[in-house]
């Protein structure tokens, strides 16, 4: 009759110990790695502006650049008349020529 020997049972052992620690460990991590990542979503979602807050945000944002607008159009009114002075004040004045040396 065949006998194993006793230390293969052991090595067995051993091993079957070490893959259950090993695949325990991996799996304990992953899990662990996806809670964070679950947890790292919520705090984002909780950050992030509402809706409504984007809104009020893009409103805000709207009434500024409207006033710098209007603020641009009465600088270029005001340019514009000063440039059709001018234009009108060299029509209105006579031409002089300059002083002719002798």
């Amino acid at each position: 009759m065949f006998r194993m020997p006793k230390s293969i049972p052991r090595a067995t052992l051993a091993g079957a110990v070490i893959c259950i620690t090993i695949s325990g460990t991996l799996f304990g991590a992953s899990q662990k790695t996806e809670q964070q990542y679950r947890q790292k979503i919520q705090e984002q979602k909780a950050l992030e502006p509402t809706i409504d807050e984007r809104i009020e945000g893009l409103r805000g944002m709207r009434q500024n650049l409207m006033a710098k607008k209007e603020l641009v159009e009465r600088q270029l009114d005001t340019l514009e008349a000063r440039i059709a002075e001018r234009s009108q004040n060299q029509l209105s004045e006579p031409k002089r020529e300059p002083p002719h040396d002798k």
